[in-house]
């Protein structure tokens, strides 16, 4: 695993060199086959494929932050053409480089984060089901608590929203599940989209799953969630390491998957005997997939 992340600082130190997939295996010091599939085996994801989205996302850092032409930005990511990091650019993320820096979109999880110990040994010790089971979902009413959150500022998720929730489970009528010692609830992340771009806020509810005619209490919503597919990861390591999971589903799992998201909801599962302070139960993240 050192090896790994001695690569890929190597990467982030060498990033706008004319470094290849040979380069990085002759440095590793093993044969080219042999360490790609190690790397492949151990990130979920080819070190080619790794190598380019780190170059891109970068590059698109840059197209939002700086004046710099499109041609010059192409030519310190590796590409040999504008129009080569044009094609690869919209691969990545469904925009062309001057559309992305006319618009200004908000990345979302499209951007590859930079690869660190934490998330390999996230990985290799389990913390996340690698390869998804997907299933088709019935849909399903909740009645739940919310808020809006910008990314990156969701603390009060599990400091403020959460245990508001919970106090006030006993005021939610008709809740299918009868066992209150044991319920099973739901985290509800709801995108804001304006004319086809994803915003850097959201709504996330605090939820449980009820009758379709059940009256929320004042403050709460009923939602419903409609039949859908979805992709589902089992999580393990606690809400602390939920980031992790998340950081493989979207930045590894899905952009290979050949999967394309669903606008719908993303779902995290919480069974009965979940705590907070707890790292050895199983949460589920459910992401919608278009059929």
């Amino acid at each position: 695993m050192k090896l790994i992340v001695d690569i890929v600082n190597h990467i982030e130190d060498q990033m706008h060199e004319d470094l290849s997939v040979q380069d990085l295996a002759q440095f590793s010091g093993y044969s080219s086959h042999h360490f790609q599939k190690m790397f492949a085996a151990v990130v979920g994801m080819s070190l080619g494929s790794y190598l380019r989205r780190r170059r891109l996302t970068k590059a698109a850092i840059k197209l939002s932050s700086t004046n710099a032409r499109i041609i010059e930005i192409a030519e310190e990511s590796g590409f040999d053409s504008q129009e080569a990091f044009t094609r690869a650019f919209k691969a990545m993320f469904a925009i062309t480089p001057n559309s992305y820096r006319e618009q200004k979109p908000i990345s979302g999880f499209a951007f590859q984060q930079a690869i660190d110990g934490e998330f390999l040994r996230h990985l290799r010790y389990e913390g996340v089901t690698m390869q998804p089971r997907i299933e088709e979902r019935e849909g399903f009413f909740v009645v739940g608590l919310g808020s809006t959150f910008e990314r990156g500022k969701t603390d009060d998720i599990g400091k403020v929203l959460w245990p508001s929730f919970v106090n006030r489970l006993k005021e939610i009528r008709g809740i299918k599940d009868a066992s209150m010692d044991n319920l099973k609830t739901f985290g509800i992340c709801q995108e804001v989209w304006v004319d086809g771009q994803i915003q850097d806020h959201f709504s996330y509810f605090a939820a449980v799953e009820v009758e379709a005619n059940t009256t929320p209490p004042k403050g709460m919503e009923l939602i419903q969630l409609k039949k859908q597919n979805y992709a589902i990861f089992e999580h393990r390591g606690g809400v602390k390491n939920l980031h992790l999971t998340n950081q493989y589903i979207w930045g590894t799992w899905l952009p290979q998957s050949g999967h394309v998201l669903a606008q719908a909801s993303d779902i995290e599962v919480y069974p009965g005997d979940f705590r907070p302070d707890k790292s050895d139960v199983t949460i589920e993240i459910w992401v919608p997939l278009q059929t």
